[in-house]
């Protein structure tokens, strides 16, 4: 869990959107929030050369992206407010 302060009342700003993604092997997991803070858990380095631990990290990093980027479009424009698409 990212440590800080969540809001605890439903008057108050939305909790800050975040992501907990994991690569395509599972051997690294991702935990970051839009704000920048980051966690990086690695598991099974023994399997892995320097160049294919760079490719699953970077493949979570993009995922832990998309899905801040989903989450904020969310928290922005809510279904029923929604811009049309096209």
């Amino acid at each position: 869990m990212i440590p800080g302060p969540r809001p605890s009342d439903s008057d108050e700003a939305p909790a800050d959107p975040q992501a907990d993604v994991h690569s395509p092997d599972r051997s690294v997991r991702i935990i970051a929030s839009s704000h920048g803070d980051v966690e990086v858990h690695v598991q099974g380095l023994h399997r892995h050369s320097d160049d294919s631990l760079a490719r699953q990290v970077r493949a979570a990093a993009r995922l832990a992206l998309a899905s801040l980027q989903q989450a904020r479009r969310e928290v922005e424009f809510p279904r029923d407010e929604r811009r049309p698409e096209g």
